[in-house]
């Protein structure tokens, strides 16, 4: 024993210098010297799991009896080999040939190794294996995968117990979502993850709120794919499924594992169903894989035959399709609508041992506390005001993210130039952004305005701040996708835009009004500046260019009635006369047609435009109606100009109200949007006069008007 223990810790030394020499570069060991050494390692580990007499992998599934199971081995290193191969994970960038042989035995020998560690190491493998995806190559991104599926999580991820693994399941999917484009292994990993931990949406909803660009891609598509019930028709699923994947609904699903037994009879149809966790019969049958052994149906019948005693256990097979209706042949009830799926094998086994779909009352016959109670199911996806604080925040920052993909991912105005010239045939490849292109991102963003629509309609416990963040989102979209051509991504958007939204708004406007003009004021609250120009370091001119430009954007929707263009313009022009330099009035003209009475789409009559400013004439004081005074002459310094007769009205008005007020100060009613009163009622004529002077653009207006 003292033998091989030493030469046990002498290859790990070895180990250690291959790892100092590939650091250094001198001299580099031979791909052979390595993939040796591995070899050693897992021919040796293997050797010691068959001299053990009880059973360590089915003790591997309860961290409770590591100590139990650890005293079953010989005293071999088995820490100090897990750091010398953490270490090599880390230098396969700087191997210069050979890295797919190397990479292929350095997972063999990680998944040997994981019987002889204690859970604390055992947690924090998944993670490890998922993030050598970035540095290992395309030809070992299905092994990768596979280690994690069927040698690591079935060990570290379960739904009662909260460890390292279960914390960095989120990083995990979202480092293979970013890192291969397989969209099979996508599935494969996910499909894995569901059946072992509940709210899997959590996970998708973080990565879409909060991961990388390639990321957040499949993890919409399969959010829609597996909870079907988001799709508003089989038809958009159906579109959508093959514009991402170039897969029909029936192909995407992942091939199951194969048998592993050596010289298995099975030629074809010889998937894996059963799984062994004798660790004699795995290392025996099933010499060139690791613990534990995958085996198909006639293998399996094999293996019993010769020992009834052998722990088996029957594993789910790959999800051919998502049903919208429920999959259980004895279904009675009237409303068949799939509402879960469930991951259990006691479900699944009447499914052909793949995850079966659930209407709400055959949910609630195999799912209560007499039995079911602890299989793991994913059910639908509800009200956002309904669920745990944590999945509700990452539903919401979700549907945000997913509306932002509309927009370029530069600077706006570059990348509107950019877009243009790559249109225009200008721009080769390499000059485009890397990553999904602007056109599968817009597509992307439908997702966003799907979920808005369907899940997150607010009722009387949804936060203002929260409902103003997603309103000033889906206004950031309409802005982002104003200019689009008339292609297929093009028109399903403007279909949104007129037919899926306008409903929704127009609810979110009557009985949330306040909350809905916050989001289109020229400074909006905090937690509602959202995408565009609040995603910059701009100027306060731009801010207010951009500003009326996503206003400008919302006009051809009938989203801006009279009375909300009542309520913020005022706000507008305060913005303007405070923010704008004099010098920079005349860079905002094409940014202020939506108050030019000829070339303004709102749709209003001249009265009706002019409403904000005419109605501070009315009962008001002199310094309301000097603001007043002073937003006419902006706009005519933009070259607005407002209609003689609404113009003379206006002033007829204000002259009359303050020859009112000097007659009658005691028994006149002031309007409420009066900013101040003054005291001296002897001085209201003399300045109103003295403002109209200060404002040439209207002498020659004043001159006409007969003011008593």
């Amino acid at each position: 024993m003292g033998t091989r223990a030493a030469a046990f810790t002498a290859k790990i030394k070895n180990l250690q210098d291959y790892y100092l020499r590939l650091l250094h570069g001198i001299p580099l060991p031979s791909e052979l010297d390595i993939a040796c050494t591995l070899k050693y390692f897992s021919l040796t580990l293997m050797g010691v799991l068959k001299d053990v007499p009880e059973a360590p992998l089915e003790m591997l599934r309860r961290p409770d009896q590591d100590s139990t199971r650890l005293a079953l081995y010989p005293s071999l290193d088995y820490t100090g080999l897990y750091r010398a191969l953490v270490q090599l994970f880390d230098i396969v960038p700087l191997l210069q040939y050979g890295v797919h042989g190397f990479g292929q035995s350095l997972l063999h020998t990680m998944s040997c190794l994981v019987p002889f560690l204690e859970h604390s190491l055992i947690d924090s493998l998944p993670y490890l294996v998922a993030s050598s995806l970035a540095t290992f190559p395309v030809s070992l991104h299905r092994d990768i995968v596979n280690t994690l599926c069927h040698y690591l999580l079935p060990f570290t991820l379960s739904p009662d117990v909260e460890n390292y693994t279960s914390s960095s399941v989120t990083a995990i999917v979202m480092v293979v979502f970013q890192y291969t484009d397989q969209t099979a292994l996508h599935c494969q990993l996910l499909e894995t993850v569901m059946s072992r931990r509940r709210m899997v949406i959590r996970d998708l909803f973080c990565i879409i709120a909060h991961g990388t660009v390639s990321a957040r891609l499949p993890a919409a598509h399969l959010l829609f794919h597996y909870w079907p019930a988001l799709n508003p028709t089989s038809a958009d699923r159906r579109n959508n499924l093959l514009k991402f994947t170039g897969l029909d609904v029936e192909d995407i699903g992942w091939e199951p594992h194969q048998c592993e037994r050596d010289n298995c009879p099975s030629n074809e149809n010889n998937e894996a169903i059963q799984l062994c966790l004798d660790h004699n019969v795995a290392v025996l049958q099933g010499s060139e894989y690791p613990p534990p052994l995958y085996l198909c149906q006639h293998c399996s019948q094999d293996i019993r035959a010769s020992n009834s005693q052998i722990s088996m256990f029957e594993i789910l097979l790959p999800m051919q399709h998502m049903s919208t209706t429920c999959e259980n042949k004895n279904c009675r009830s009237s409303d068949k609508l799939a509402m879960c799926t469930c991951f259990a094998i006691e479900c699944a086994s009447y499914n052909g041992n793949r995850p079966i779909r659930y209407c709400a009352q055959c949910d609630s016959i195999r799912h209560n506390n007499r039995r079911g109670g602890d299989h793991v199911v994913q059910y639908r996806i509800g009200s956002p005001w309904k669920m745990a604080p944590d999945v509700s925040r990452y539903m919401v920052e979700a549907v945000v993210s997913l509306l932002k993909e509309a927009q370029p991912l530069a600077d706006s105005r570059r990348s509107r130039e950019q877009e243009r010239h790559t249109r225009a045939g200008l721009l080769d490849d390499a000059q485009q952004q890397e990553g999904p292109s602007l056109e599968e991102r817009r597509s992307l963003s439908r997702y966003g305005v799907w979920l808005l629509v369907n899940l997150c309609t607010p009722d009387r416990t949804t936060s203002e701040q929260t409902l103003a963040r997603l309103l000033a989102a889906l206004f950031n979209w309409f802005e982002a996708t104003a200019y689009l051509g008339d292609d297929q991504t093009g028109g399903a958007l403007e279909l949104l835009k007129s037919e899926y939204i306008h409903s929704w708004l127009q609810a979110i406007l009557a009985d949330h009004f306040k909350t809905f003009a916050s989001c289109l004021l020229p400074r909006p609250p905090e937690y509602a500046r959202v995408g565009g120009h609040w995603d910059g370091l701009v100027s306060k001119t731009q801010h207010i260019q951009e500003g009326f430009h996503r206003l400008f954007c919302l006009v051809p929707y009938d989203i801006i009635s009279a009375e909300l263009w009542n309520h913020i313009m005022p706000n507008w022009m305060e913005a303007i006369l405070q923010d704008v330099p004099e010098d920079e009035l005349p860079g905002t003209e094409n940014h202020t047609q939506l108050l030019d009475p000829d070339m303004s789409p709102l749709g209003f009559d001249s009265d009706q435009m002019y409403q904000f400013v005419s109605v501070r004439f009315h009962s008001t004081a002199p310094r309301v109606q000097e603001q007043a005074l002073t937003w006419l002459q902006v706009l005519s310094m933009v070259n607005i100009a407002i209609p003689l007769p609404i113009l003379h009205k206006m002033l007829r008005t204000g002259v009359r109200c303050l020859q009112a007020s000097k007659d009658g100060a005691g028994s006149r009613k002031v309007s409420s949007i009066r900013s101040q009163v003054n005291s001296d009622l002897g001085e209201f004529t003399a300045i109103y006069y003295k403002l109209l002077g200060g404002y040439p653009f209207l002498s020659a207006s004043c001159s006409r008007v007969q003011w008593h």
